[in-house]
């Protein structure tokens, strides 16, 4: 599995409608079981899937705006970004300064450049918790970084909180989605997510440097439930296939990319797939990528322990003891 910008083969990944989902007392419980059976396939084929039927949540125009935000902090000058540096998963990081080429090795050992770090900037905005709340300033619960209003405009801050607002109720319907293709009640997944550790990133891929041969986001898994994506259509994501083949996923208009997190495949004792994926955007792409995942995740304290529609009769979990959702982030 190397690096080669050109060996990764095109595929469409399933496109899913989950409009059942969010409007369920309109749906029959047939339609509901029919749309938890493509995503069951989907989650335990390449843990990777497209949905449709979500703009009651997300509308369309909200993702428009998204993109714009995006395309405003990041035409920031480099000393005004570096102005909203945080901690934890919060705030501006730069060019370079997150590297994930070192998670998997083995896996871009073909990029001269890896060493460099991934080349892409980004912002990293957390479940917003007021100072007087006793879970603020516990671990990844500290206070964003947020651009100056002058700089980006007065409704930067607000559309972005909107934003995040509207995705994490979307994850509530992927977690029904989800408990129904395990078999379980739709609610089963709704008091693990009281107190979401949720986070949304902005990212923004440059062409690469043809000469250094920089890995855009280097090859990894993502730790936790689940990652919703909005995209543009420039391309880039990759998937590692059971062949180990990496794939590159077109993107389709009107759809977000949904895959399984690592606490995810654990939670079902290895049913679902949590898979390596990476983005390479080089430089013949001559184009500027912009993404944004929205990483779902549980309460802080959330108990990982096999799911028991996950088990069958005499079969003993894959992994014990049971974890607390903490000890995946710490």
């Amino acid at each position: 599995a190397g690096r080669g910008d050109g060996d990764a083969v095109s595929s469409a990944l399933p496109i899913i409608d989950i409009s059942p989902f969010v409007d369920p007392g309109n749906s029959s419980p047939e339609t509901l079981q029919q749309v938890g059976a493509q995503v069951y396939d989907a989650c335990t084929g390449s843990g990777f899937f497209m949905i449709k039927g979500y703009e009651a949540i997300v509308p369309a125009d909200s993702l428009v705006l998204l993109f714009d935000l995006m395309h405003r902090v990041f035409a920031l000058p480099p000393e005004v970004k570096a102005k909203m540096k945080g901690a934890e998963n919060r705030g501006y990081f730069a060019l370079g300064e997150e590297n994930l080429s070192t998670v998997y090795t083995a896996l871009n050992e073909g990029a001269a450049g890896r060493e460099l770090g991934d080349y892409k900037e980004g912002v990293d905005i957390g479940r917003e918790i007021a100072r007087g709340d006793p879970e603020y300033g516990g671990a990844f619960r500290g206070p964003n970084y947020w651009p100056d209003p002058d700089a980006v405009g007065d409704d930067w801050r607000p559309a972005v909180v909107a934003h995040f607002g509207r995705m994490t109720r979307l994850g509530d319907v992927l977690a029904h989605v989800i408990a129904c293709a395990l078999g379980l009640p739709m609610e089963w997944f709704d008091d693990k997510m009281q107190r979401p550790m949720t986070v949304c990133r902005l990212l923004h891929y440059p062409p690469a440097p043809v000469l250094e041969s920089r890995i855009s986001c280097g090859a990894h898994s993502d730790y936790g439930f689940c990652a919703i994506l909005a995209q543009d259509d420039s391309g880039g994501l990759q998937l590692l296939n059971k062949k180990d083949e990496w794939v590159a996923v077109t993107p389709v208009p009107n759809t977000l990319v949904v895959n399984v997190g690592d606490m995810l495949q654990r939670w079902t004792n290895n049913k679902f797939v949590s898979t390596i994926h990476r983005v390479i955007n080089p430089a013949s792409s001559n184009r500027h990528r912009f993404s944004s995942p929205f990483f779902y995740e549980p309460s802080f304290d959330t108990l990982v322990e096999c799911i028991p529609t996950c088990l069958a009769p005499g079969e003993t979990p894959k992994f014990q003891p049971p974890q607390i959702f903490e000890s995946f982030l710490l």
